[in-house]
């Protein structure tokens, strides 16, 4: 599950496979300051490229979008990196605590026990402040549960719908902070749900070899492999070169992804004002990886694609995404 592209993969036995030693959170009854940084480097530390761009959001809605954040990075990280340790029969049923624990959180009734306990009341306090759509939600912990059961990819419409289930999601939690009122909620989602899903599948494209290796998914669709001749686990065995075959999959999966940053970025001019230059950064840095793959050779089998931090900063001045992709292929 890759909602949110994590930096943080335990081992099997538990240890942290980390580049960056993930915060501390702070102890019981620490002061609310301290809880606010913890917050805030957690989300810093799990996940560069969308800290980075929330930081042009209006300053009253960053924690709030962060604390957003920490909730799916919870279910995520349930799904993968906690599933490793326990099993995925355990995991499915901290899925359904979860899930209890969310229906208490969005009724005022936070738990306040557990690890999840600062999680759950800051939750708490941004659904009272922003009304939070439930459904949204509720729909990650079902994007878990495809993991945990081994659900596969089949087909191009298997991947859209798992990406709606643990990215469009997303997209469709986060408007109440980007609007005005409910109605333009409502009349934003599926443009909402379209950058989500963007963004989703370039994780993939990013992750395709670290995700077989350490979780043993596949997330591209097996009809599509099946077509070309193509077996993932002997592809990534083989290492580079790719092979043409391979190259031209994952274009035609950055195609579709571009054509839901289309439609997704459709939808900005609807955003609050002053939220549209975070949502249009972060599309824009996100899209970007797939200028990633492409200067990898395609190669998102034996390493994962990066954007350096200048060529991040560099799109939200200046979108040059087209003119490099056009440079790449030639």
């Amino acid at each position: 599950m890759e909602a949110v592209a994590p930096l943080l993969r335990p081992d099997a036995s538990g240890t942290a496979a980390a580049r960056f030693v993930a915060p501390q959170p702070p102890p019981a009854g620490a002061v609310r300051a301290a809880e606010d940084r913890y917050l805030r480097r957690a989300f810093r530390h799990h996940s560069r490229t969308f800290s980075l761009a929330t930081r042009l959001l209006p300053r009253r809605e960053r924690l709030p979008v962060a604390v957003l954040y920490l909730y799916c990075r919870t279910v995520d990280s349930l799904a993968d990196e906690r599933s490793a340790v326990i099993g995925a029969a355990a995991a499915l049923e901290e899925v359904d605590e979860l899930e209890a624990a969310l229906g208490d959180t969005l009724a005022g009734r936070p738990p306040t026990d557990g690890p999840h306990g600062l999680l759950w009341r800051r939750l708490a306090e941004v659904h009272a402040a922003y009304d939070l759509p439930a459904g949204p939600l509720r729909q990650l912990l079902d994007g878990a549960r495809w993991d945990l059961a081994g659900r596969t990819v089949e087909t191009r419409a298997d991947l859209l719908a798992y990406s709606d289930l643990v990215a469009g999601s997303v997209g469709a939690a986060m408007l109440p902070f980007l609007v005005r009122d409910r109605a333009d909620a409502e009349g934003l989602e599926v443009p909402a749900r379209a950058l989500g899903n963007a963004m989703q599948i370039t994780n993939i494209l990013r992750d395709v070899g670290e995700d077989w290796r350490d979780l043993g998914r596949c997330y591209l669709p097996a009809a599509d492999l099946r077509a070309r001749g193509l077996d993932l686990a002997s592809l990534v065995d083989a290492g580079p070169p790719v092979r043409p075959a391979y190259a031209e999959l994952a274009e035609s999966l950055m195609a579709d992804a571009e054509a839901l940053y289309d439609e997704g970025g459709a939808g900005i001019e609807g955003l609050r004002r002053r939220a549209r230059v975070g949502i249009r950064s972060a599309a824009r840095m996100y899209r970007e990886f797939l200028n990633g793959v492409r200067a990898n050779g395609y190669d998102n089998l034996s390493r994962r694609a990066a954007v350096p931090l200048g060529r991040k900063l560099g799109v939200l001045v200046a979108d040059g995404y087209a003119g490099r992709r056009a440079r790449l292929a030639r």
